[in-house]
């Protein structure tokens, strides 16, 4: 497992906002703390809640709110689906499935997130 922590350009249905990102593969999904998502966009409400185990293997979180984002990554912008909690210690966390969703990598060495551009391309055939 392996995390960096890079600022961002996060933008929503309703505006936009530079965040410290943490960046960890340890964290199975992408999360937003929820008083920054209801400035970004519209929330949306789950109809059941998802339950997260935390990294002591004992405490829990309960999710039930997810938003829709673009992120700016080294002048690539993705798009993803991004949960919210009330609960984070850090802006926003991009998890193993945005990575493995957009082909990111982390260059740890030299704390370097690496997208290659054509993952962005839109292309309707």
């Amino acid at each position: 497992m392996g995390y960096l922590v890079k600022e961002l350009k996060i933008i929503g249905n309703k505006g936009e906002a530079t965040l410290k990102c943490l960046f960890d593969t340890g964290a199975g999904y992408s999360f937003i703390r929820k008083d920054i998502a209801e400035k970004l966009g519209d929330i949306i409400k789950f109809p059941k809640k998802m339950e997260f185990k935390l990294g002591d293997g004992e405490s829990t979180i309960n999710i039930t709110e997810e938003i829709i984002l673009k992120i700016e990554i080294n002048g690539v912008t993705i798009s993803d689906e991004v949960l919210v909690s009330d609960k984070l210690s850090e802006d926003m966390i991009i998890g193993a499935k945005t990575m493995q969703a957009w082909r990111i990598k982390l260059d740890m060495e030299n704390e370097k997130v690496l997208i290659d551009p054509k993952v962005a391309e839109l292309k309707l055939v």
